[in-house]
């Protein structure tokens, strides 16, 4: 059963790192390619979209994580280390994306596109800049994940 809840971790973890590399690596920097009119368009309605289903998904992550942790704890008798260390910087990016990229996330989906500020890509600039040490912790936390699960030991 362990190695079910294992595997399910490892997977919807890996999703979720994967979509937010992807955004940072491919899907914005194509985004500054377009024109502004449809740059602004596309980051409003990608904003609204991930906005709505990104809080689910990170919680999802970190309830895994710790199941899984717990799990691993409870087979061998042994605190998982990494395993808890995943679930800790897990946390520490859900702290972060709150207190940082969900407060110019919101502003952004709320823009309309023909009302949006002058400044509106400074706001785009930031979050990229942001979102580039939440994917980095969130990479760190995915590699302590996987490590941890197939060496529960450390």
């Amino acid at each position: 059963m362990i190695e079910i809840l294992d595997v399910i971790t490892i997977l919807v973890a890996g999703l979720m790192v994967g979509i937010e590399l992807a955004i940072g690596a491919f899907i914005h920097p194509a985004f500054d390619r377009l024109p502004d009119d449809a740059h602004a368009s596309s980051a409003i309605a990608v904003a609204r979209i991930l906005g709505r289903v990104m809080p689910f998904w990170y919680a999802l992550v970190l309830l895994l994580t710790l199941i899984d942790a717990f799990s691993h704890w409870q087979s061998s008798g042994q605190v998982p280390r990494l395993i808890a260390a995943s679930a800790i910087l897990w946390a520490v990016s859900i702290a972060y994306t709150i207190g940082t990229l969900v407060l110019i996330n919101n502003r952004i989906a709320s823009w309309a596109l023909q009302t949006r500020p002058a400044n509106w890509k400074t706001y785009r600039q930031r979050w990229d800049r942001l979102h580039r040490w939440r994917v980095l912790l969130l990479v760190l936390s995915y590699t302590a994940l996987i490590v941890g699960i197939q060496h529960p030991g450390f």
